[in-house]
């Protein structure tokens, strides 16, 4: 026996097993789906092939529902799926690894979401049917199929409103097509449409007023037409007036005065004001004001841009009264002497605040301004050094300081016209030097905000669309922060229902999911228990849904992924349950092979056990132990 355990030989034992070939029903449970057919009728099919006896018998089922995504169906369908992506279906298909596998695609055939299906197919080892649900008569339909319109325009100005509509009849149509605003008509056009074919058109629209603007597109549909839901859209922007305005003040009348003219007045971004000191008491109102030669006149309104941080802008000449500007303390002092010099401006490869690779200082002619140095004591940036005689001098010609809390610039010198006159001999034309001041001007005009809050979100949003508000936090040294927590509260103005949320925090900013909202008009605070900031404003979600856009199945489109004998209407669905019994695959034999010992371990040890035991009895009995 002690021998039979340590050998313990062993034989392989082959059993047999039958496993029914698998039947995977993908059910679509989109909108579109309740929208062109009987959803009741579709849930009793289902239902009506999971009681199927023999069905049941011939194969092991499977239920599946998909809209954006795949999910087991183990109760009714609901058809309340935004999104249609049969992409994904035909993908889960192949990758389907059993055979004698047969796989059926319930579906209406439209897809509004993922890689399109007419570049895809199925494996042909899978036995693959497709049951065509819906309406697949085609109606005469023509619909909007784009509107495209800029987040932002400025105030004042025009904006285009581009739109793409299109038509599936067999004869040209020409039909109004208008655009509106609160229900008022602002424009509207006669469009021919080509027959099964598209159109684009653009409107160009005035932006007439600062805030969120919400246009209305719709063309006139068809006397026989169908489906008109797919006729209007929607599209929002919002108007801005993010123009900066310039003041230039001064007392004397130079050529340098029409300069600045003639180059702000082309920027649709600056509104230029030229006046004298006498004629203005209150600067707060501008974004940038310009002091040329100030003399003593000016002592009050540069005081005032000092104290209320008001972004200035100081040109010196021989003019100007430099014992003034010494006395207010700007960062800088300059000799007094009243004989005067022309400085020819050498660039400084160092500047880095802003990009001047248009303008070659170094060709241009020299600036005049009363003779003296120039000593800093503020932390300036140096844009252009002076050159005298050829030499260069260790004193500035242009400066800029952005450390205080307004921006501040200095250029000693007058004359700068001969700059653009130069640059016109040379180029013939003054839209790029135009262009290069514009940019400086429009640097020193922009505020410096610190600690600020900003937010991404689109005026108005289609409800499902998977879209989020953004939210940035910016410290003082102008770099997003997410050390902070952001919360978030949102009011419908339409149910009275308010959220109170915390905005969810990623690597540079902070998010909250919009794609779950109920249509309405929202309104928003966003503030921080830790910061004293908070931020407003509002959005709309319309009540919109890509798959009630649709008129019939797409019939066409699912002809292609399989043959003929395989693609049923849903009228015809007992083809479909009589087509999957007669092919009935033949169950699949596995065989199992397993190494089995020859000898019980259980019984053996258990007779071992009892032997000895014989024994030992047996010798006490007879007095040999």
């Amino acid at each position: 026996m002690l021998g039979l355990l340590l050998i313990n030989p062993e034989i392989e034992v082959t059993s047999y097993s039958l496993e029914k070939p698998k039947l995977v029903f993908a059910v679509d449970n989109s909108e579109s789906i309740k929208h062109l057919s009987d959803p009741s009728e579709i849930n009793s099919f289902v239902e009506q092939l999971r009681q199927d006896k023999e069905l049941n018998e011939s194969y092991d089922m499977d239920f599946i529902k998909f809209g954006s995504d795949l999910k087991p169906l183990s109760d009714t369908l609901s058809f309340n799926e935004t999104s249609t992506n049969i992409s994904k279906a035909i993908t889960y298909a192949n990758t389907l690894e059993k055979p004698e596998t047969t796989f059926a695609l319930i579906t209406d055939g439209n897809q509004t979401l993922g890689e399109d299906y007419n570049f895809k197919s199925f494996n042909s080892k899978l036995s693959s049917n497709i049951l065509v649900v819906g309406d697949t008569t085609s109606f005469k339909d023509t619909k909007i199929d784009l509107v495209n319109v800029n987040n932002y325009a400025y105030l004042k100005n025009k904006f285009p409103v581009e739109v793409f509509v299109s038509q599936n009849s067999s004869e040209s149509t020409n039909q109004t097509l208008k655009v509106s605003q609160d229900g008022k008509i602002i424009k509207e056009k006669t469009l021919e449409i080509p027959s099964k074919g598209s159109v684009r058109t653009e409107f160009l629209l005035s932006a007439d007023a600062v805030g969120i603007k919400v246009l209305k597109v719709e063309l006139e549909p068809l006397s026989e037409e169908k489906n008109k839901s797919n006729n209007h859209k929607k599209a929002a922007l919002e108007v801005i007036d993010s123009r900066s305005k310039i003041l230039l003040l001064s007392d004397l009348l130079h050529p340098d005065i029409g300069f600045f003219n003639r180059v702000l007045e082309t920027s649709k971004a600056l509104e230029f004001d030229y006046k004298s000191t006498d004629e203005i008491d209150e600067i707060s109102e501008y974004d940038l004001v310009i002091f040329y030669q100030p003399q003593a006149s000016s002592l009050n309104l540069i005081n005032q841009a000092k104290d209320n941080s008001i972004n200035h802008f100081i040109i010196g000449g021989s003019h100007t009264d430099y014992s003034v500007l010494n006395s207010l303390n700007l960062g800088f002092q300059k000799e007094l002497i009243l004989s005067t010099e022309a400085y020819t401006p050498i660039l400084n490869p160092d500047f880095s605040l802003f990009l001047v690779n248009n303008l070659n200082f170094n060709s241009y002619p020299p600036l005049k301004d009363k003779f003296g140095d120039v000593q800093l004591n503020q932390n300036y940036s140096v844009l252009l050094k002076k050159q005298l005689n050829g030499i260069e001098i260790e004193s500035p010609l242009w400066i800029f300081n952005i450390d205080k809390t307004a921006k501040q610039s200095i250029l000693f010198g007058e004359n700068i016209w001969r700059w653009r006159a130069k640059y016109f001999v040379e180029n013939s034309s003054f839209t790029k030097f135009d262009q290069t001041f514009q940019k400086i001007i429009q640097f020193l005009a922009q505020s410096k905000s610190k600690n600020t809050i900003r937010v991404n979100v689109k005026p108005i949003i289609n409800s499902g669309e998977n879209q989020f508000l953004k939210v940035k936090y910016y410290n003082e040294n102008f770099e997003s922060d997410t050390r902070f927590d952001f919360d978030i509260k949102l009011e419908n103005s339409e149910t009275g229902e308010v959220k109170a949320l915390r905005l969810l925090k990623g690597e540079e900013d902070y998010m909250f999911d919009l794609s779950k909202l109920e249509p309405g008009n929202y309104s928003y605070k966003i503030q921080s228990p830790e910061l004293k900031l908070t931020k407003e404003g509002s959005f709309q979600v319309l009540k919109y849904s890509s798959e009630m856009q649709l008129e019939n199945a797409d019939i066409q489109s699912l002809r292609k992924l399989v043959s003929a004998e395989k693609l049923f209407t849903f009228s015809n669905r007992s083809k479909l349950i009589s087509t999957l019994k007669a092919q009935k695959p033949k169950p699949i034999q596995k065989s199992i092979i397993k190494s089995q010992s020859l000898i019980d371990f259980e019984w053996l040890i258990l007779l071992l056990a009892l032997t000895l035991s014989l024994e030992w009895f047996f010798r006490k009995y007879k007095g040999l132990i």
